[in-house]
């Protein structure tokens, strides 16, 4: 039998000391990104179930007699009289104690007549920051004008 020869017997202490360190660098970049990643999937969730919030809202208007004819985004929250506060919680369902909420949806009135009204819907997350302080920075927003038509 051949035998190989001693010096291609296998890896020396030092190329597998450079190889776990070479790992040991490796691993240490994805688990830093890992909080990221984590961190933006928990966004895309929220805008997720924000834009869901306000499809909800339109199809309330539609179910009560009215027609929500248009809706697009506003640069600010409106100002104005509330016609109510809606509480939902992470997974956007409606919850009946503030407490609970993550996301509150705001209604409020605009311009009206018999046949037609402005509503504004101003969507805020998480509920925690804005009930503590509504002008934090942690506060995500999200205003909308809806023209609704009576059917």
């Amino acid at each position: 039998m051949n035998r190989p020869s001693q010096g291609s017997a296998g890896f020396s202490l030092v190329e597998v000391a450079l190889s776990l360190a070479i790992l040991a660098v490796g691993m240490t970049g994805v688990l830093a990104l890992l909080p990221v990643g984590l961190d933006s999937a928990r966004q895309v969730h929220a805008e997720t179930i924000a834009a869901s919030l306000v499809r909800s809202a339109m199809g309330n208007f539609s179910s009560n007699g009215w027609t929500a004819s248009a809706y697009s985004a506003i640069s600010g929250p409106a100002q104005g009289t509330v016609l109510t506060n809606q509480y939902y919680s992470v997974d956007g369902q409606l919850v009946a104690k503030p407490t609970n909420a993550v996301f509150v949806l705001q209604f409020v009135k605009g311009t009206s007549d018999n046949n037609s009204c402005r509503v504004f819907v101003n969507l805020a997350w998480p509920y925690a920051a804005w009930l503590a302080n509504s002008n934090s920075p942690l506060i995500q927003r999200r205003s909308f004008v809806m023209d609704v038509l009576r059917n």
